[in-house]
């Protein structure tokens, strides 16, 4: 068996249906272990971060905003997952997919709150005032198995690489060569020197760069998907209907046995949410851990926002899209029906592409930063800048190929970052369950030493 082979062997494993279900229930269990706050506290996440952009930016460690470390997780979940990856759901298991989709989003709101929360708690603290968290650090001094948190650390450096860096300028420099006649090496140019600009500021700058790009980008995309549903206003009501009939009828697809197509209509939906919004892989929490928080829950609550904003806003407005246009029934590779699906509007599919490239570009310097950290706690401070040129390195040869292998072993090493993540959060479970009761009851917090 070649090396490719043993890829997709190890894909479908870390990818596969079984994992899905993986990744339900430790959300369920998390959902239960802290009193099904994304449900029961549903007002408070909502006060404590939309509602209080503005506030809570000082006390306690770290060096960016609660509202800069969200945007910089939501740079790397939101992207072509919202768009491309909706619509491959909808192809691959029919409209129930996007039920399917919900229920993941809804369950990977306690994940991702557990995440965040764990990363505040257990981040380590340098003697410059910096701030260093994620799954590598919780696992670490939490779980009290530093070879686990490097693993962890080994499969986040290694998968920046491809899925945070080759994948996202291939998409860059496809959409800007389709509707702009760009040729590719000139977008990887480009990208390239913008990446090592941003990069070169540090996190403090990621921060700045996300904060603006990643509300204007949503802004632009939500408005751009309001407009063509204007023109499918009577395809609306069909949609939302053939989502919950195609679920609960049990029938996904065009056919097949009823028991097949309800796992591929299962799997469609929860694998792609996963891929979306990213919780329970772990790597947002690597942003989360740099807020200025003076209690880990406040970063937990934007942790839960972050996937209704990704999973349950952005892809129920995709879906919508899609499946009010009626697209999705023709069939075609999923960036075509997509595209087909934005039609009638003027010039709806250079603002789509626009759209991705943005998205794809947010991903790009998000992931820099995962890789980054992932780097720099398993080798030390010294490897950031020789890390940092690499990658600005293949942010260039990105756009000159497809790099098939890199993108599958990328792919690999991203399915397995979730298994270290997944068994800490497991064990972990009951200490975000007595953080959680502390914040409510006005407990101070003492984050370990």
């Amino acid at each position: 068996m070649n090396v490719l082979a043993w890829i997709d062997q190890i894909n479908g494993w870390v990818w596969g249906f079984e994992m899905m279900l993986v990744f339900l229930a430790i959300g369920l269990y998390l959902t239960v272990r802290t009193s099904f706050i994304q449900f029961a506290r549903i007002g408070v996440i909502f006060r404590e971060t939309l509602g209080a952009i503005r506030e809570r930016t000082l006390g306690g460690d770290g060096e960016i905003s609660p509202f800069q470390a969200t945007m910089i997780a939501m740079g790397a979940t939101i992207g072509i997952g919202n768009t491309v990856g909706v619509t491959a759901a909808i192809l691959a298991g029919g409209p129930g997919a996007i039920f399917w989709m919900w229920i993941a989003a809804l369950v990977g709101m306690a994940t991702k709150f557990a995440e965040a929360t764990l990363a505040v708690h257990y981040r380590r603290r340098f003697a410059d005032g910096s701030v260093s968290g994620g799954p590598m650090y919780y696992i670490a001094r939490g779980l009290g198995l530093p070879w686990l948190g490097a693993l962890f650390a080994v499969f986040a450096a290694v998968a920046a690489f491809g899925i945070g860096n080759v994948v996202q300028v291939s998409a860059i420099a496809g959409a800007m060569q389709n509707q702009l006649h760009i040729t590719p090496a000139w977008t990887g140019l480009f990208a390239g020197v913008v990446v090592a600009v941003v990069l070169a500021g540090g996190v403090r700058r990621i921060a700045r760069v996300a904060q603006t790009l990643v509300p204007l980008m949503v802004l632009f995309y939500l408005v751009l998907a309001v407009s063509v549903l204007v023109l499918h206003a009577s395809g609306i009501g069909p949609a939302l209907r053939s989502i919950f009939e195609s679920a609960f009828s049990l029938q996904a697809g065009f056919g097949g046995a009823v028991g097949v197509a309800t796992i591929e209509m299962i799997k469609a939906g929860v694998g792609r949410g996963i891929f979306s919004n990213e919780a329970g892989l772990g790597s947002a929490a690597i942003a989360h851990a740099q807020a200025r928080v003076d209690h880990p829950v406040r970063q937990g609550f934007w942790g839960a926002m972050e996937v209704f904003v990704d999973s349950i806003v952005i892809n129920t407005f995709t879906a919508l899209v899609v499946l009010s246009s009626g697209a999705w029934a023709l069939g075609g590779a999923p960036y075509e029906v997509l595209g087909q699906s934005f039609g009638g509007i003027v010039s709806a599919q250079l603002l789509l592409a626009l759209a991705l490239a943005l998205f794809a570009f947010t991903t790009l310097i998000s992931w820099a930063f995962y890789g980054e950290e992932s780097a720099a706690y398993l080798f030390g401070e010294g490897i950031r800048w020789p890390y940092r040129l690499a990658y600005v390195v293949m942010a260039f040869v990105g756009g000159l190929g497809s790099f098939g292998t890199l993108i599958k072993f990328s792919d690999t090493m991203n399915g397995l970052m979730a298994i270290p993540n997944l068994i800490a959060l497991l064990l972990l479970g009951g200490v975000v369950a007595r953080l959680t009761r502390g914040f409510f009851s006005g407990e101070p917090w003492n984050p370990p030493k």
